[in-house]
C-alpha cells in the first residue's frame, strides 16, 4: 500500500528520484521520504510428542483454503522469537517452545505487490488445545507424510518443510 500523505506535516507525497536512484514518494513540503520496507513474519515448526506438526487452515486471502504454518507479522514491541511464539499460540491455541532458527526466506506477493521475509523457529508444543484462530478455519496436527505442496499455501511454507524434514533425517541419521 502506497501513502499518500506525508506522517510528518500531511501534505500529499509526489514520486521522486531519490539520493539513492531510486522513486519514492516524497514531501514537496517538508522533503520526508517514506521508505516502503518489506515486513517480518515470523513462524514455527512446531511438533508434538509423536512428531506430528501443526497446521492451519488459512481463513483469509492471500491463500485461504490452504494449509500454511502459523505464521504472522511481527510487531514493533517484540522481538522475531516473541512473535513467533505469539502467533503459533493466536493461530492455533498452543504454547511452544522454541528450538532453534530453522532459516529464513524472503517472498513477493505478485498480487499485492508487495515483500517480506519470514522468520521460521523448530518448535515443540509444551501447552494448549489445538483450536482455530481469529484468521484461520481450522488447526490440525499432520504427519510430514501426510503433508503434500498442493495443500500449502505459500513456497516458502513449502521450502521450510522440506529444509526440517532433511534436518530430522540428518538427526535420525546422527549426521546433524
Amino acid at each position: 500500500m502506497q501513502p499518500k500523505f506525508c506522517a510528518q506535516c500531511g501534505n500529499a507525497l509526489e514520486a521522486r528520484v531519490v539520493q539513492d536512484h531510486r522513486v519514492r514518494p516524497v514531501c514537496p513540503a517538508c522533503g520526508w521520504i517514506v521508505y516502503l520496507n518489506p515486513p517480518i513474519a515470523a513462524g514455527v515448526i512446531a511438533t508434538r510428542a509423536d512428531g506430528k506438526i501443526i497446521l492451519v487452515l488459512r481463513g483469509e486471502n492471500p491463500g485461504k483454503g490452504l494449509w500454511g504454518l502459523p505464521t504472522g507479522f511481527m510487531e514493533i514491541d517484540e522481538t522475531v522469537e516473541d512473535a513467533a511464539r505469539r502467533e503459533c499460540l493466536e493461530e492455533t491455541g498452543l504454547t511452544v517452545e522454541l528450538e532453534g532458527l530453522l532459516g529464513v526466506w524472503s517472498y513477493h506477493h505478485i498480487e499485492k505487490q508487495s515483500a517480506g521475509v519470514l522468520v521460521l523457529y523448530r518448535a515443540r508444543v509444551i501447552g494448549g488445545e489445538p483450536r482455530a484462530g481469529s484468521d484461520t478455519v481450522e488447526a490440525k496436527f499432520f504427519a510430514r507424510a501426510e503433508i503434500t505442496d498442493a495443500m500449502l499455501a505459500f513456497e516458502t511454507h513449502r521450502d521450510a518443510l522440506n529444509q526440517w524434514g532433511m534436518l530430522n533425517d540428518q538427526c535420525a541419521k546422527g549426521i546433524g
